[in-house]
């Protein structure tokens, strides 16, 4: 089954939203330290949870996505993709609109 054949996307209003990476280098004791409730400190969930964290403390509104780790014996190194909400500028066209579209509202 194709799911497009079944699915009807209502247009609603856009969020847009522009993605940075950031990437931090933390000495291993003070990440350990910041996870230590979690079973496993190297699980993606451990990692948004320390990004979040430091987001928060530097008042920063960024949104946690997708965070890769690589760690050694002195350091944990995170690449975490933060999202922050932009004003839309235009709505895309729906699929129905396709045949219709002009450059200038795609």
């Amino acid at each position: 089954m194709k799911l497009s054949s079944s699915v009807v996307e209502q247009p609603q209003p856009v969020t847009t939203l522009q993605v940075c990476h950031r990437r931090w280098k933390i000495p291993l004791a003070v990440y350990l330290q910041a996870v230590k409730d979690y079973a496993d400190p190297w699980q993606e969930g451990a990692c948004q949870f320390f990004s979040q964290k430091y987001l928060e403390e530097q008042s920063d509104p960024g949104i946690v996505g997708m965070v890769r780790q690589e760690h050694d014996e002195a350091y944990v190194y995170l690449d975490a993709a933060i999202r922050y909400p932009v004003a839309p500028t235009r709505q895309p066209p729906s699929p129905d609109d396709a045949s219709s579209a002009t450059p200038e509202t795609v």
